[in-house]
């Protein structure tokens, strides 16, 4: 687990994916962000066919544009699946999802996010944060209740969902071979 770039054989090549779609307000602060990361992160930002200027944005910061493969909508799990793919092409050692319109975003959360793997030597790991009382309306209506229901030793975590997303390439892997074949939404439709 290399970082080409890197003299430091020890630091893997880490890459951030932004799914988007019409998010050229929060973009580019977003890519920047994410690069200025300890770990310098390639970072793709896989479009579901936006009707701004989002791919141009994000270009012009510095990230390797890709197209969703469909026209659908919401997809963002095969944006997801395309990002991977695209990460899995790049020799990815470890791949971050975080969702594009982060507005307090820092180097640090995405650093959190990649030292979870490498220092507490865990698979994966997943942003958390308190949301706005009025936020989080699946969370709070479907996802902590099911939460409760068929996983109530978990039922204590307030926020189950989120866009930040942290795994080795293995677990993404295993994740799309387990999916090939079936609901191409497998990783979140929403």
């Amino acid at each position: 687990m290399t970082h080409q770039d890197n003299s430091q054989s020890s630091i893997p090549k880490v890459i951030v994916i932004f799914p988007a779609k019409n998010e050229e307000g929060t973009i580019e602060n977003s890519i920047a962000t994410a690069k200025q990361s300890y770990y310098k992160p390639d970072v793709i930002l896989v479009d579901g066919y936006s009707t701004d200027k989002s791919t141009q944005v994000a270009e012009r910061a510095g990230a390797i544009v890709i197209q969703q493969p469909t026209k659908s909508f919401p997809a963002k799990g095969l944006a997801m699946k395309a990002g991977l793919r695209e990460a899995f092409d790049r020799s990815a050692d470890i791949i971050v999802f975080l969702d594009a319109d982060i507005r307090n975003l820092t180097p640090e959360w995405v650093d959190k996010l990649v030292k979870a793997l490498i220092e507490d030597n865990c698979d994966m790991s997943r942003g958390f944060y308190t949301r706005h009382a009025r936020d989080a309306a699946v969370t709070k209506l479907v996802a902590r209740p099911m939460l409760h229901t068929f996983f109530p030793e978990l039922s204590h975590f307030e926020q189950p969902l989120s866009g930040e997303v942290c795994a080795r390439r293995q677990v993404w892997e295993n994740l799309l071979n387990r999916d090939s074949g079936s609901n191409p939404t497998l990783m979140g439709g929403a």
